[in-house]
């Protein structure tokens, strides 16, 4: 199959250069005779002033110049033939037809002041017919130079044999070396396909790429690889999102668990103790409805990522809203709330998605301060984007710790989320609902100083590409 498909390949590769060569024989010929023939009419047109000079057509002499004419006509293989304005031919080098009238359509052309060709593919002789006139322009006469060309088809022939010999040679050359490659990549592919099986079942990081491999078998044998090592990242956020899911559903559940075994194992309770317990058990079923809630909020986001209710809304209506709602919780620990607004903004997004996403942020930035602190959110925009500030005095985030806190389940403090209820999903859902908005979340923080977290989003909605 692979010597079939190479036969193929090498005769698609050689009937254009066959084609080529064929153009350039014709491109050989052409420039040639173009040559010969200017070096003819040159050479015809010195004699013929020789002629003129001379009075050779009305003294008919038989000086050097004869000799001249004879050796021009040897130098061509051919014949040289003058005629007078009568048609009388004068001088012949073959010395058959002198004295005898030429009667044909070229000489008289000529006599008429015209430069006449003629081609005798059959004899393979050029035939040019020049005028001889003196130097006020008139014809006196007219000189027929025949020349052979044979020795210009020999030479093409001899240059198409050549290309014929190389061509071949350089077909052998080329399907040797096409065997040589192909078994070679062949035999890397095989490698490459025997390396891709054995690491199907499980993916353990094994270097799939093995260096000396053909250049494009090493970028396909890359490409692999990168698609595995993100196909194992994937399954571990997988492997580790589960378990992060199962570890936070089951802390409440053994909480409410323990609680309520010690109601039922001890029927005398206290009715404060009774009361205390109940209310903790509230308050751990509150929050794994929260986790739940969380969870599917993620869960729908990742679902229906193309389900975007796009409308043009008043982003400064859309913050001063959630900054009121969340203002109660603000006032409990003494926060002061800020909202600066630089201009009026109208952008098209979806106002429950993005509604999330800046509720979740001045939340956490109040959750996150230290008592008597400030939040302050401020708006600008450009041509092109609007841009939203959240900034608070809290407890900041370690540099460290900045790059993982968009992850699922990621705590930076978990003793503190704890107490304040975060289920570490919050800033995920964030950056989702961001994201799809064709936006981007950034963050700066210092510890025991406070965090800045940047939201800019496109005034007008453009689909993210998937």
């Amino acid at each position: 199959m692979r010597v079939h498909l190479l036969c193929v390949l090498l005769l698609v590769g050689i009937l254009p250069f066959y084609a080529g060569m064929h153009a350039m024989k014709a491109l050989y010929w052409n420039y040639s005779y173009e040559k010969r023939l200017e070096q003819i009419k040159e050479q015809g047109k010195t004699l013929a002033g020789r002629i003129v000079q001379s009075g050779y057509l009305e003294q008919q002499l038989q000086s050097e110049l004869s000799a001249e004419l004879q050796a021009v006509a040897s130098l061509y293989e051919g014949r040289i033939i003058l005629v007078n304005s009568n048609l009388v031919i004068v001088k012949d080098t073959a010395g058959r037809e002198e004295g005898k009238t030429l009667i044909s359509e070229e000489p008289i052309s000529a006599l008429r002041g015209e430069t006449v060709l003629y081609y005798s593919e059959e004899e393979k002789m050029e035939e040019v017919t020049l005028p001889i006139a003196l130097a006020g322009g008139q014809v006196i006469g007219a000189m027929v130079i025949s020349a052979s060309m044979a020795d210009l088809e020999e030479a093409q022939e001899l240059f198409w044999e050549n290309i014929i010999v190389l061509t071949i040679g350089a077909s052998a050359v080329l399907f040797v070396a096409a065997m040589l490659i192909s078994g070679g990549m062949t035999k890397s592919l095989r490698k490459l396909s025997g390396r891709i099986e054995h690491i199907t079942e499980a993916y353990d990081g094994t270097q799939i790429i093995e260096p000396g491999s053909y250049y494009e078998v090493e970028r396909i044998a890359e490409a692999f690889q990168r698609m595995m090592e993100r196909i194992n990242a994937t399954e571990k956020s997988r492997q580790e999102f589960v378990s992060n899911v199962s570890h936070e559903l089951k802390t409440p559940l053994t909480a409410i668990k323990v609680l309520s075994d010690s109601l039922v194992l001890e029927p005398d309770v206290p009715i404060e103790m009774y009361q205390e317990f109940i209310a903790d058990i509230n308050s751990e079923i509150d929050r794994e409805a929260k986790i739940v809630n969380d969870l599917l909020s993620l869960v729908k986001l990742d679902k229906t990522s193309g389900e975007m209710h796009i409308a043009e809304v008043s982003i400064n209506e859309l913050l001063e809203i959630i900054m009121k709602r969340l203002k109660p919780l603000a006032l409990k620990r003494g926060i002061e709330m800020v909202f600066e607004s630089y201009r009026t903004v109208l952008a098209e997004i979806d106002e429950v998605k993005m509604s999330l996403v800046f509720s979740n942020l001045i939340e956490n930035a109040i959750k996150y301060n230290r008592d008597g602190g400030r939040v302050m959110v401020s708006l600008n925009a450009d041509h092109k984007y609007f841009y939203v500030k959240i900034e608070d005095t809290g407890i900041g985030i370690p540099e460290e710790e900045q790059g993982f806190i968009f992850e699922r389940f990621y705590r930076v403090d978990k003793a503190r989320s704890r107490e304040t209820g975060g289920t570490g999903l919050g800033l995920s859902i964030t950056k989702n609902a961001v994201q799809m908005h064709n936006g981007t979340i950034k963050v700066q923080s210092v510890p025991g100083v406070g965090s800045i977290f940047t939201v800019r989003i496109p005034l007008s909605f453009v689909p993210v590409v998937q």
